[in-house]
């Protein structure tokens, strides 16, 4: 089979299962790698197709991560209810991370005056729960990322590594069967470090967020204790849930 017989195979591939990897395409076509990634060269000339960590996916399913401030004016209502639901989960005295994510900023927003501690490396969420009287606050240090308007870098990332939390509250760019995914690479090594320090791991994510993925994957459902969504994942996620032990809440009015 020449390459433009097996380009025409993966993309009708996409069009049924929206991503293809490496693995996938040297186990289907009996090709080596090296070869696996010169199609995928060819095919990100498509502008149908993107090149992701690892493979391709259809542009539509490869969703674009706006910027902090724009995604926080996003579903607003919809996150304002999954940070109700999570805040409703801190308990007085507690250690708690809150992640940098639009989402996971409305936590703050929903916490009064209770006496914890708030560990945290976002300025939004920072400044949030400057205006409550009880709450603790301990901003992780390092360098601002201006767009995001989080702190990062090795400093930020060895400091993790003085706490250890009751809970941790995080987002997520992405959620697929295999698990979740984010827009960067320091966000695979700063969640793998961030849910050694903590005894429980708790996801918020909207619907938008379910089967697309982002350029890295970070964790796996094996990771996650609770997701907090307001909308019921469809089956195939739900299923991959289940098999971990995923307790999934769903934020709603009532």
């Amino acid at each position: 089979m020449n390459q433009e017989e097996r380009l025409i195979r993966i993309l009708n591939y996409l069009e049924a299962h929206k991503t293809m990897n490496i693995k996938q395409m040297c186990e289907t076509f009996n090709i080596s790698r090296d070869t696996a990634r010169r199609d995928i060269v060819k095919l990100s000339t498509n502008k149908a197709v993107v090149r992701t960590y690892g493979g391709v996916s259809l542009a539509s399913f490869h969703k674009k991560i706006d910027n902090y401030q724009v995604r926080s004016h996003t579903e607003f209502d919809m996150k304002k209810l999954i940070g109700k639901k999570a805040a409703n989960m801190i308990a007085d005295d507690e250690l708690i991370y809150l992640d940098v994510s639009t989402t996971v900023n409305f936590i703050a927003h929903s916490i009064q005056s209770k006496p914890v501690t708030i560990v945290t490396n976002s300025i939004d969420t920072a400044y949030m729960l400057a205006q409550t009287e009880d709450t603790k606050i301990q901003l992780l240090g390092g360098t601002l990322n201006k767009s995001s308007r989080h702190l990062t870098g090795y400093s930020t990332i060895e400091k993790l590594k003085d706490y250890h939390f009751n809970k941790v509250f995080i987002g997520a760019a992405g959620i697929t069967e295999n698990g979740l995914y984010y827009a960067f690479e320091e966000d695979i090594h700063y969640k793998r470090e961030l849910i050694k320090h903590t005894d429980q791991v708790i996801l918020l994510a909207d619907h938008s967020k379910y089967n697309h993925r982002q350029n890295y994957r970070a964790l796996t459902f094996e990771s996650i204790d609770t997701f907090i969504t307001n909308e019921a994942p469809p089956n195939d996620l739900y299923n991959v849930m289940d098999k971990y032990g995923v307790e999934v809440l769903i934020a709603s009015k009532d």
